[in-house]
């Protein structure tokens, strides 16, 4: 299914787009700025969709953002090696292993459940008319949280069984209860049911994160505009917490973006990767992503956006690839590129501008957040 949504997405604007005449205006309110929220990502950088338009020069942008993403892994499930009590009991490294030959598995095996809230404070500046540099802090609490009844009310509304792989097995789990457990070959390589809320009301300090945005290009009535995204995180200290909120050092990414407009549609293309400084050996040492957004500007200062984001996985390649690999593993394919879908809203109201929206997982391999829910609130100046 990942591989045809997006050129499917691609195909339906272009179906859309072509009787509309092109404009000048190659950039509106999209796409939409929403990072990964995978609990393994959150100690590293991570690229995003952002406009391809600046600041015009002087001028400056403070916002605010809060992400809530739920989060529920269990490679085991499907033959229940790992359910609410070994949970109870404490779960360790034999709970992984094969459940047709009792041997160790040298593949991952993953159980997680984990709520994070992501807050995020951002600050941009205009250095240039077509230089952009901005400074991100994030401040980060893992936790059970509140949103699996929820999801699993959803999951019963549209035919989702949570005893399948489909609904991750969440039915042999207690709800609201936190788990990050990472295991390979017989290894626990992270064990950890202890939330992390850290030392301040908005949660434990993530890494800050730099970058500078170049628009290239503004385009015009046939060629696109094009912007070019470079981000440079510098680790805060040491790496801390089993490393779910700082990787303990410093991560560098870029982004190219196109944008065109077609009244009253944008439509914004990017690719980019991240790399990362220094990871275990059960991290990728980058990732790529990829995304296409659909935006409708309903009005001047109001759009709605439909985007697709895809990205290669935060795990390398490893294992046995032949077809005698466990049962559990064969369920999952941690390794696969991951997929979501976000739709949101935009609105722009004098020197105030608002975000809002939901982003949800469909490629359901085990190795990306289930759902999120996000707002963003800023001040131009």
């Amino acid at each position: 299914m990942n591989r045809l949504a997006f050129p499917s997405l691609l195909l339906i604007f272009l179906l859309t787009a072509s009787p509309l005449p092109a404009r000048t205006r190659n950039a509106g309110l999209g796409p939409l700025e929403v990072r990964n929220h995978y609990p393994v990502t959150h100690a590293y950088l991570w690229m995003y969709p952002e406009n391809t338009a600046t600041l015009p020069d002087g001028e400056a942008l403070t916002s605010y953002s809060f992400s809530m993403a739920n989060t529920f892994v269990n490679t085991q499930g499907s033959t229940q090696k790992i359910t609410k009590t070994e949970y109870d009991r404490g779960i360790v490294a034999s709970d992984f292993n094969s459940a047709d030959t009792g041997q160790a598995v040298p593949n991952l095996g993953l159980y997680m459940d984990v709520e994070s809230y992501r807050q995020n404070f951002r600050f941009k500046y205009g250095f240039t008319p077509s230089v952009e540099l901005s400074v991100e802090v994030p401040f980060l609490t893992l936790a059970g949280g509140i949103m699996d009844e929820y999801v699993e009310a959803f999951h019963a509304i549209v035919g989702v069984s949570d005893g399948e792989q489909e609904g991750a097995y969440r039915e042999y789990s207690d709800r609201n209860k936190f788990g990050y457990y990472v295991a390979r070959n017989g290894e626990l390589l992270v064990a950890d049911d202890s939330p992390i809320y850290g030392d301040t009301f908005l949660g434990m300090r993530g890494d800050t994160s730099l970058g500078i945005k170049w628009n290239l290009w503004e385009g015009g009535r046939i060629m696109p505009a094009f912007t070019l995204k470079l981000n440079y995180k510098v680790a805060n200290g040491e790496k801390t917490d089993g490393g779910q909120v700082s990787s303990g050092t410093d991560d560098r990414g870029y982004m190219f973006t196109f944008s065109k407009g077609f009244d009253p549609w944008f439509v914004y293309f990017g690719q980019g990767m991240t790399s990362f400084g220094k990871n275990p050996s059960w991290v990728s040492d980058s990732v790529f992503h990829r995304f296409i957004s659909l935006e409708w500007m309903m009005f001047s200062n109001q759009s709605l956006i439909f985007q697709n984001v895809i990205q290669t996985s935060i795990f390398p390649e490893e294992g046995d690839p032949s077809s005698l690999i466990p049962e559990e593993i064969r369920n999952y394919n941690l390794q696969a590129s991951t997929a979501l879908i976000m739709i949101g809203y935009k609105i722009q109201i004098y020197n105030l501008q608002f975000d809002t929206g939901f982003v949800q997982d469909y490629s359901n391999r085990g190795n990306e957040t289930d759902f999120v829910v996000f707002f963003d609130a800023g001040l131009r100046w």
